[in-house]
């Protein structure tokens, strides 16, 4: 069984390789939708590693790492939340005006409008969690206590096989081995 820190790293891999790297190499950005949709599930797993509550259910552990990205995050995170849930629930924005043109780059998270939504600019979003996610990782490997925290929340699952007689064959998971994200519970 590999280490701690092998599992975590892959953990991370994964968001890199599945979410971080298709927003910045494909048309995914193209889309204020998909890339926040991609952002937020990041978060949340970010969150669940993070979160000293092993039970924390998604809200408090995106509400985390939002806390994690810094001041401007933690002091949306309402608003940041509900636009999540907007999005994850019905793929609807019903909470904010969003743009990824870099010629709004300084109303990113500011209140606008007589709605008072707040402004969200995916690209900066999407650079500011680069950032926090690289921090993250530092962290990790300079904190041997939330090291383990984030390993006792993370789970090999191995030797994943289907019997292609059994129905339809899905694709299928990374080879071998991959990481699971406990989402309850130690």
């Amino acid at each position: 069984m590999p280490d701690a820190g092998s599992k975590i790293e892959e953990y991370l891999t994964l968001i890199q390789d599945r979410i971080l790297s298709p927003i910045r190499d494909t048309e995914v950005s193209q889309s204020c939708t998909a890339t926040l949709l991609l952002l937020f599930a990041a978060i949340d797993g970010l969150g669940a590693l993070l979160h000293s509550d092993p039970a924390a259910g998604s809200n408090k552990r995106i509400r985390s790492f939002l806390d994690y990205m810094g001041s401007g995050y933690a002091a949306k995170k309402s608003q940041l939340l509900r636009l999540r849930n907007g999005l994850v629930h019905t793929a609807v924005n019903v909470e904010s005006f969003l743009s990824k043109t870099e010629m709004s780059v300084s109303q990113h998270l500011r209140r606008i409008g007589a709605t008072g939504f707040i402004y969200v600019n995916t690209t900066t979003m999407y650079n500011d969690f680069v950032t926090a996610f690289g921090r993250f990782r530092s962290d990790l490997e300079s904190d041997p206590a939330l090291m383990e925290q984030a390993s006792n929340r993370l789970e090999w699952k191995e030797d994943i096989t289907w019997d292609e007689n059994d129905g339809p064959m899905p694709s299928p998971p990374p080879p071998v081995e991959f990481i699971l994200l406990r989402t309850r519970g130690a």
